[in-house]
């Protein structure tokens, strides 16, 4: 562990800093204390990429995946609060040493430990998965060794399961060397658990010999040879050879599935003594300076109060242990973000792919119908009227939003006696729906609001992965899901790719929304249709839609289009308003709030008729045919009343209006 310097932070949240335990390009990871002494590693994002609303989207869903992965074998998450000035999320800290150092420093595993890593590391990705996640990072670093079994950390890509290759800073989304092919090559088949399970090969290769399965070697020539030649198994114990050989298998539909590999793996545990002697010791002097005051044999052997100085920064990765709640921030502390619900996982449903699916904008587009898991648990916020805090008291106290503060009539038996209608949303679409001061602020979170008070009933948000609403729909865990959903014939047949996968969904249609062109205010280059950008700059979004478009209106122009291409939003409509591009292209919503707050207004416009516009609408599970028709009539009543036409235009995206409601009505 090293010292804090002079410019680092004493406090983050409720906890004391007492050192720094590493850094990277992305931030850097202090260790703290709580109020009752608990150790905690803090990961913070340093502050240039904190400014970039794109890369605080993505800490947000680092925490939420983290937050809703659980079990023995994955670091939970303590506390976090992705939206502060510096964003941060604290994990449990508990004695670990990453498998990179215990090779490293101590030599490979014996046979019996590589055997029991892997079978801990099994029940991690089972977690994950079952999560609708892919994690597209296991590696060595991301792997804690602890008295108790192997922990899986950082999930900051969690969600990036449709990404394509690189990041705004270009870097690939993982490891070259543990990454599957699938990964690298962006006209392959999409990235899936089995990417996971690729990369737990490549692992179990480490563990057992020290090198990776395709050697040591520049990350381009990591990258070639993962996807061109076989991986290098020799020095692997016989019993483990051919379940690594299994894992690494180019084709991702020939690994095998991870019940299979726990079967040939056999079950996690007993970790007693699972680890070599040097290895153990290590962990036993971390465990002496860095107790957790809170376990029974703790007093003894407490830390000193200014923290663990002398040992050694390579010994103290991160990790954690699920070992009970938080302490209370102390008295002034911001507000957290919200905890997750304590809610049991859904059955896996049959048919379902256990991973997720298309890109968010490809499902807006309607090129996808249903993809992932619904999640164990989700951030949870309860929508109340306007004016009304939770911690109000007094004669208000409790009031559902409706004024008659009783449920409609329409609303189902089950319904009507919970009083609340709960709201499946990944909450990261401005401005559908996502994090404004702490809270969710949106279009759909203002229409919900309304919806409430027409049934009479207080409507709660759950949000999770995008790709996970549908299944977890189907599973139960929502009552709706509104998400700025396309409204797709495959998705309400529940179709994926053309096969049947589920009895599918109704959609309560709501707004229109395509691709819109924006260009600099007073259009100086005439640009007012798709043809027009012929032999102009157009910038857009990396993997989008929008992408895909530009593309095949170059196609048709007499002169080249030059595409610019980006990985966040705000770079887009920046590129533009500094004159570098002509024009870009983005989801109607998005261009026209931004255009409407940037710097104020006044800076570009949108032109011309919304591209290939579709519905949105709220997804309703078949079954559930009275509360369609329920949210149906209440929607009807809020656009006649003129508060629907209100609520878009507060968010500037009036031009996506819908006449009145319907059921169905997408393509």
């Amino acid at each position: 562990m090293r010292p804090l310097a002079k410019d680092d932070p004493q406090q983050i949240g409720p906890f004391r800093i007492v050192g720094l335990l590493g850094g990277g390009g992305m931030g850097r990871v202090y260790l703290g204390r709580a109020a009752d002494g608990r150790t905690v590693a803090v990961k913070t994002a340093r502050s240039e990429l904190a400014d970039d609303r794109g890369f605080r989207t993505r800490f947000a869903r680092e925490v939420a995946a983290a937050r809703r992965v659980g079990g023995p074998f994955v670091a939970p998450v303590v506390d976090a609060a992705p939206h502060d000035d510096v964003p941060w999320m604290a994990t449990d800290y508990v004695p670990g040493v990453s498998l990179t150092d215990a090779v490293h420093d101590c030599g490979p595993l014996p046979e019996p430990a590589v055997r029991l890593l892997a079978a801990g590391l099994l029940q991690a990705l089972a977690a994950v998965h079952a999560d609708g996640l892919v994690h597209r990072d296991l590696k060595p670093s991301n792997i804690l060794l602890t008295a108790d079994g192997p922990r899986v950390i950082d999930f900051g890509i969690a969600y990036s399961a449709t990404d394509t290759a690189l990041t705004m800073t270009g870097t690939a989304l993982g490891t070259p060397g543990f990454m599957a092919p699938e990964q690298l090559v962006m006209t392959g088949p999409a990235v899936t658990g089995a990417a996971d399970v690729f990369a737990l090969g490549g692992v179990i290769v480490f563990a057992a010999t020290g090198g990776g399965p395709y050697g040591s070697a520049d990350p381009q020539i990591l990258m070639y040879r993962t996807v061109h030649e076989e991986p290098r198994l020799d020095g692997l114990p016989d019993g483990l050879t051919e379940v690594a050989a299994a894992c690494l298998a180019k084709d991702p539909e020939q690994r095998p599935a991870l019940p299979a590999l726990m079967a040939r793996v056999g079950g996690p545990g007993p970790y007693g003594d699972w680890l070599p002697a040097p290895v153990a010791g290590q962990l036993r002097r971390l465990d002496a300076r860095l107790a957790d005051p809170r376990s029974p044999d703790a007093s003894a052997r407490r830390p000193p109060a200014q923290g663990p100085a002398g040992v050694p920064f390579d010994q103290l990765p991160t990790g954690a242990t699920p070992d009970g709640p938080p302490p209370p921030p102390p008295p002034g502390t911001p507000p957290a973000w919200p905890a997750h619900a304590a809610t049991p996982p859904p059955p896996h449903l049959p048919g379902h792919p256990a991973t997720p699916g298309p890109s968010r904008r490809r499902v807006l587009a309607a090129l996808s119908a249903v993809g992932g898991l619904a999640g164990t648990g989700a951030l949870g916020w309860a929508l109340w009227p306007e004016g009304q805090d939770r911690g109000t008291t007094g004669k208000h106290a409790g009031k559902r939003p409706a004024d008659s503060g009783k449920p409609s009539s329409h609303l189902p038996p089950e319904i009507r006696a919970k009083g609340r209608v709960i709201v499946g949303s990944d909450i990261a679409y401005a401005p559908m729906e996502f994090v404004k001061d702490g809270k969710p602020a949106g279009v759909d979170v203002d229409l919900a609001n309304a919806l409430g008070r027409e049934l009479g009933v207080r409507l709660t948000f759950e949000n999770a992965t995008f790709d996970a609403l549908l299944t977890g729909l189907a599973a139960g865990r929502y009552d709706l899901v509104m998400s700025a959903m396309g409204d797709t014939e495959d998705r309400q047949q529940g179709r994926l790719n053309g096969e049947k996968t589920g009895s599918g969904v109704d959609m309560v249609d709501y707004f229109r929304a395509g691709l819109v062109i924006a260009v600099r205010r007073g259009n100086p280059d005439g640009i007012s249709k798709p043809a027009d950008l012929s032999g102009r700059t157009v910038a857009v979004q990396r993997g989008s839609l929008a992408r895909d478009l530009v593309g095949e209106i170059g196609r048709k122009t007499a002169k080249e289009i030059k595409i610019r291409e980006f990985d966040s939003q705000p770079a887009l409509y920046d590129d533009v308003a500094k004159g570098r591009s002509s024009a870009c292209l983005d989801d109607f919503p998005v261009a026209a709030h931004t255009v409407a707050t940037l710097s104020g207004g006044g800076v570009l416009e949108i032109v011309g008729e919304q591209l290939e516009p579709g519905l949105y609408g709220i997804a309703v599970a078949k079954t559930h045919t009275a509360l369609r028709d329920a949210v149906r009539g209440a929607l009807d009543r809020v656009i006649r009343s003129g508060e629907y036409t209100k609520i878009l235009k507060k968010w500037y995206v009036q031009d996506g209006a819908v006449e009145r409601a319907s059921v169905n009505s997408g393509e």
